[in-house]
């Protein structure tokens, strides 16, 4: 197959939304379909920390992908703006868009899907419903849903990133026949083997963003009622404004290569969610796969996105509890370490290419 992945991260980056876009498509590639990414550029500053090497091109595809720590197969066209300048990449991507050619187009992009031609079929990725979303911020709701309905009519065929995703889109919109949930993935080399040191204080773990819905006020909250000295360490900084006690610290992004070798350092890691939209039906937390293939302990929020992907495995506290949360660390710090479950990268592209191929028969 010749595919589209219709989403414009900008690359390298740290963020999940890069990480799992560029995976997909190199997994995808791997499988020998030719798939094209176009690609918004990072800034020199952004690359850095996201891993490109010292002296690389922000431009350089290959580079880009070594900083995931990925290899660069001929397949995988992967295409970044010449310029970061915003009104520049725009019409860069729109002429590049204009000039694709190929059999299916998997979008991830909601705004972009009207500029593809009729007659080639499109495929949608759906991680929200915006206008569920805007609905519970107390916004309006009706240019999004006007979006939703324009895309998921023109649309053979929905890929929802959880059950809660696609539950919400069917009772919101009328939806193609071929639907399914293919959830995220990691790396296979994602295992890792506990570094701690004997006798230290436990530390847990958190990596991903910081942002306010994410549940964080509630792990503040906690600290105080934490175990034996069991300290924090956020890997993405801390929550605007917030003052951290003692047992925390907060440190920057890493490249997605070099995560791994953080996440051994801890004796549990951390998935906090707060009881809103988001958490309880539109996520499929990209940490999560990638804590699950550790064996390190997992506390998380008692929510159906984290029940749906970890089962019973989880040390799970009620979203909000600062009490029940440091309860949990306190079960998972006493427990024995779990089996690693991995699903990678190929395992995710293997369910999209037969989904993309049923829709192309």
């Amino acid at each position: 197959m010749r595919i589209l992945h219709l989403y414009r991260p900008r690359v390298p980056a740290t963020r999940a939304q890069s990480v799992q876009v560029v995976h997909t498509c190199h997994a995808l590639a791997k499988r020998g379909h030719t798939v094209t990414l176009l690609c918004d550029r990072a800034d020199a500053m952004a690359a850095g920390a996201a891993g490109l090497p010292e002296g690389a091109d922000p431009g350089d595809p290959t580079a880009a992908l070594l900083a995931y720590g990925l290899d660069h197969p001929e397949t995988l066209d992967l295409r970044i703006a010449p310029v970061a300048w915003p009104p520049g990449a725009g019409w860069w991507f729109r002429w590049q868009l204009a000039r694709w050619e190929g059999d299916i187009v998997y979008a991830r992009a909601k705004r972009y899907v009207a500029r593809i031609p009729m007659q080639v079929p499109v495929v949608i990725e759906a991680h929200e419903v915006d206008s569920a979303l805007a609905h519970e911020r107390g916004e309006d709701p009706a240019p999004h849903h006007r979006l939703e309905a324009s895309v998921y009519a023109r649309s053979v065929g929905v890929v929802a990133n959880c059950g809660g995703t696609l539950a919400l889109l069917a009772a919101t919109h009328a939806l193609p026949e071929r639907r399914a949930v293919i959830h995220n993935g990691t790396r296979a080399d994602r295992a890792v083997v506990f570094a701690g040191a004997p006798g230290a204080p436990p530390v847990v773990g958190y990596t991903g963003s910081p942002r306010a819905y994410k549940g964080l006020a509630t792990v503040l909250a906690s600290l105080p009622l934490w175990p034996g000295g069991a300290q924090l360490e956020l890997i993405g900084g801390a929550p605007h404004g917030a003052a951290l006690p003692p047992n925390a610290r907060a440190f920057p992004s890493v490249p997605y290569g070099a995560l791994p070798a953080r996440l051994a350092r801890y004796d549990a890691l951390l998935l906090p969610l707060d009881d809103n939209l988001f958490g309880r039906a539109l996520t499929s937390p990209l940490k999560l796969w990638d804590y699950l293939a550790t064996g390190i302990p997992i506390v998380a929020a008692d929510l159906p996105t984290t029940r749906e992907i970890g089962g019973d495995a989880l040390h799970y506290y009620p979203p909000g509890d600062a009490a029940g949360l440091a309860a949990a660390v306190a079960r998972a710090l006493a427990a024995p370490r779990p089996a690693p479950k991995l699903r990678t990268w190929d395992d995710r592209a293997a369910e999209i290419e037969a989904f993309l191929l049923g829709c192309l028969a």
